[in-house]
């Protein structure tokens, strides 16, 4: 076994090659593999290149492969010990091997993390949809829709940029954001989480003192104009049980298509 933070351009490729196979939203491993953001790669020792386990700065992870099956025993040990953990992981696997026993596996007596289970959701965007309901999405009076800039890197909460991307350069060379403000505060952002080939998910984050207003809707559907504009397709997921967001996507012009498991590994002890 092998745990890597840097790879070599033509081992990246590969890497990124073999994640097309993953039916699944997986724009965080992407930007591992591609070197877009600093993360951990590891690849099941046994064989070869059967297996890997990418662990995105954020937290978000993926198990995927064409030998996982063959690996699996090994795969479990490497997450239960899971001593490259040093916040809580959210791990999601390749849905070629959903069916193994993750959880009875990861939730085993002697683990040095605790587990828990949860779904993620993943939407598929259509522009009919959005275009029809584009009208009904208004900016509240008082309040103004600009460009994310350099200062919304650093932007405090749990879904912001600098949780994403390793400076404020990348954050807008690779896509930037839309923010809503009005004199006193900075509302809303809805910026790149993952950019990936001409793909891009979408973050979100409102202050605290601004929900409620439709703040959060008014920046995305700016950020998604202007991605359209550029033949970027905009892509969401969201933990099942998010129904602000789910509601969000929805209004948006996005649909669920798939649900899928995912862990929550916290840090060993």
């Amino acid at each position: 076994m092998r745990s890597e933070t840097q790879m070599l351009p033509e081992s990246g490729s590969v890497l990124a090659d073999a994640l097309l196979k993953v039916d699944a939203n997986v724009g965080f491993a992407r930007a591992v593999v591609d070197g877009l953001v600093d993360g951990q790669v590891w690849t099941a020792g046994s064989e070869g290149s059967a297996a890997h386990h990418v662990a995105h700065p954020y937290g978000m992870s993926l198990v995927w492969g064409d030998g996982v099956h063959r690996v699996f025993d090994e795969i479990i040990a490497h997450l239960r010990e899971g001593r490259y953990r040093t916040r809580e992981e959210w791990l999601q696997i390749d849905p070629r091997w959903a069916s193994l026993p993750w959880e009875e596996k990861l939730t085993a007596p002697g683990g040095r993390s605790a587990v828990s289970v949860h779904r993620r959701v993943n939407f598929e965007f259509d522009p009919n949809l959005f275009r029809a309901g584009r009208d009904r999405i208004a900016v509240p009076d008082g309040w103004s829709v600009v460009p994310a800039d350099a200062s919304d890197f650093a932007r405090p909460g749990s879904v912001v940029p600098a949780e994403f991307w390793d400076n404020a350069e990348d954050f807008l060379k690779h896509g930037g954001g839309w923010r809503v403000q009005n004199d006193e505060l900075r509302g809303a952002l809805a910026f790149a989480s993952f950019r990936f080939d001409d793909e891009l998910e979408l973050g979100i984050e409102t202050h605290p003192e601004a929900r409620g207003q439709g703040l959060a809707t008014a920046a995305a559907a700016h950020m998604i104009e202007d991605l359209l504009a550029q033949g970027i397709l905009p892509v969401w997921s969201c933990r099942e049980g998010n129904h602000a967001s789910v509601a969000l996507a929805t209004k948006l012009g996005f649909h669920p298509v798939r649900t899928l498991p995912y862990y929550g590994l916290t840090p060993p002890v």
